[in-house]
């Protein structure tokens, strides 16, 4: 049926209008579980299947990412589970990096060979790490960080009970540390 086709100018791809929705909501659907956009999955499916290399599919994901991930924020604020001081470290390292990397694949990256490699280099990396993730020398390194995270909630919540102490004595807030 033509009616259910759509074309693609740029890329020349021809193919049925349900394919890149569906496709979309199988990788947010298994994306949001882990608390990603899935953006990163849909640029190969876009370079690989659709043939869609400009640079201009890098701006597709980007509006994916806004589109998928003020939902997810929203949720956690109304829940009372974001974490604050996280966060704000999150937004000054990404907003850096948005630019960044727009002008590294503009100016430096257009052709698709070079940005397949790169991307490619970028998913095996992510792969390894993921790998590693379940060899025993992780899981050493995680007891590691579970010691240092419980000996900074004790040292927080010696703090918090010095900041009560004083305020219970009178003292203002902003001597307490």
């Amino acid at each position: 049926m033509d009616i259910l086709e759509i074309f693609f100018p740029v890329s020349g791809v021809k193919t049925s209008i349900l394919l890149p929705p569906l496709i979309a909501l199988v990788i947010s659907f298994f994306t949001s579980m882990g608390g990603v956009s899935g953006a990163f999955l849909l640029l190969p499916f876009q370079m690989s299947f659709l043939k869609f290399t400009s640079p201009s599919v890098s701006a597709t994901n980007f509006v994916f990412n806004i589109v998928a991930i003020p939902s997810g924020v929203y949720r956690y604020i109304k829940e009372g589970r974001m974490a604050w001081p996280l966060t704000w470290v999150v937004i000054i390292g990404t907003l850096p990096g948005v630019f960044i990397g727009y002008y590294l694949r503009v100016l430096y990256l257009p052709d698709p060979k070079a940005f397949k490699f790169f991307v490619g280099c970028v998913l095996l990396y992510i792969g390894s790490r993921l790998l590693y993730e379940i060899t025993g020398k992780a899981a050493t390194g995680k007891n590691k960080m579970k010691v240092l995270e419980d000996k900074f909630k004790q040292r927080a919540e010696e703090l918090k009970k010095q900041q009560n102490a004083r305020i219970a004595s009178g003292l203002p807030k902003e001597e307490v540390l």
